[in-house]
């Protein structure tokens, strides 16, 4: 991805995780469409999303656990290609493992959000 397509996708999350924290802060209690648990949860994954995509990828460069996870899935997928599988089986074995990566994706934004809401609790505590 090039700079400014990451700067101008950098942006759009910026202005929708802004619009999310406005429709927080202003929160009406009168407006029933919007639940202020709606308002919070949708803050909370902007919040997240903002981040997953901006300090995730900086944080995977220089972590040496996660660097040596990912050198021992390469080596996985390079045995997987040795395989000479039939183009039906190579569809089996990418519907699994993009099925997995999905689940982990999910997985890692909920645990994301999860840290977020313990940060602000214990913030809470501490105030």
């Amino acid at each position: 991805m090039c700079i400014r397509d990451r700067s101008n996708k950098e942006q759009k999350l910026r202005n929708n995780l802004y619009k999310a924290f406005t429709k927080y802060l202003i929160y009406d209690s009168k407006n029933t469409s919007h639940s202020l648990k709606a308002c919070q949860e949708s803050f909370l994954d902007q919040i997240a999303s903002f981040r997953m995509e901006t300090g995730l990828p900086a944080a995977l460069r220089q972590d040496k656990k996660y660097q040596k996870a990912q050198k021992k899935c390469n080596k996985a997928n390079e045995k997987i290609r040795d395989l000479n599988l039939t183009p039906q089986q190579w569809d089996t074995v990418d519907a699994a493992i993009t099925a997995e990566n999905i689940s982990s994706i999910e997985y890692i934004r909920i645990a994301y959000k999860q840290g977020i809401i313990d940060a602000f609790s214990i913030l809470r505590e501490t105030l």
